[in-house]
């Protein structure tokens, strides 16, 4: 990986779009969410002003697509800044995605996985009443983040119970499990969505910093990782800046090198 310092204005002139992830990459990460029966509280951050300026400016030159695990109702809520005009919500690592009023499926989420998963919610539930570090679930249609004060190692115990084929994979991300079927991640939704833009990965720029963003980095034309020592090891460039969000050096050059 060449540090980002290095990116010119060579490297970036078949790119068309730039496919950005959201939580520690242009919003700052932590969220809070406290369910019960009747009622779920759900605190997290939302895009700077001065960020939201700079994509602003952005957009002018190039497609913006921010990529994550959430649903696309609460991504229009961190974004809204910069909506609508020249910006893809992927949702759900591109499973919907959202873009001038259309709404895309990238892939046939099968009912029997489906089902699967239901089951895991419903004990991941029961499992709530009595176990009080169980914060709750973020509001999804196809995936699982349920968050959590501490680990609590019974909700692999949960997974395994039903998943026989190992076909869900479950990802403590320090606050919360990220629980999906390995089916799908964000580079097979991206790869899904470009012909519809009439677009080749090749014309993307893709920023990520965590495990589900491997393959959109690595899958795309330019690669950048906001995380040297992370689980991104194929990138083509690695931002080198102690910054909250590393999306705002990647922003910052690119800005620089298109204005």
């Amino acid at each position: 990986m060449k540090a980002l310092n290095q990116i010119t204005k060579d490297n970036i002139k078949n790119i068309k779009a730039l496919c950005l992830d959201c939580d520690g990459v242009t919003v700052k990460k932590g969220t809070y969410i406290q369910e019960n029966q009747n009622e779920l509280i759900i605190r997290t951050k939302t895009l700077t002003n001065q960020l939201a300026q700079k994509l602003n400016l952005l957009k002018k030159r190039f497609l913006i697509i921010f990529s994550s695990g959430r649903t696309p109702l609460y991504l229009a809520r961190m974004y809204e800044k910069v909506l609508w005009n020249n910006v893809i919500l992927q949702g759900e690592n591109g499973i919907i995605s959202v873009y001038e009023g259309r709404i895309f499926q990238s892939a046939e989420y099968p009912l029997r996985l489906l089902k699967i998963i239901t089951k895991i919610k419903n004990d991941i539930r029961q499992l709530s009443r009595t176990n009080n570090q169980i914060r709750g679930f973020e509001p999804k249609q196809f995936l699982l983040t349920v968050h959590c004060q501490n680990e609590v190692p019974l909700i692999r115990k949960i997974i395994q119970k039903y998943d026989i084929q190992n076909e869900f994979y479950c990802l403590w991300n320090g606050e919360a499990y990220d629980i999906a079927p390995k089916l799908f991640n964000k580079g097979i939704s991206l790869k899904s969505l470009v012909p519809k833009l009439n677009l080749k990965m090749e014309n993307i720029l893709a920023l990520g910093n965590d495990l589900n963003d491997r393959e959109m980095v690595e899958w795309a034309g330019i690669g950048i990782t906001t995380d040297p020592n992370g689980p991104i090891k194929k990138a083509d460039f690695v931002t080198t800046q102690k910054l909250h969000l590393g999306g705002k050096e990647v922003i910052d050059k690119l800005l620089a090198l298109t204005t």
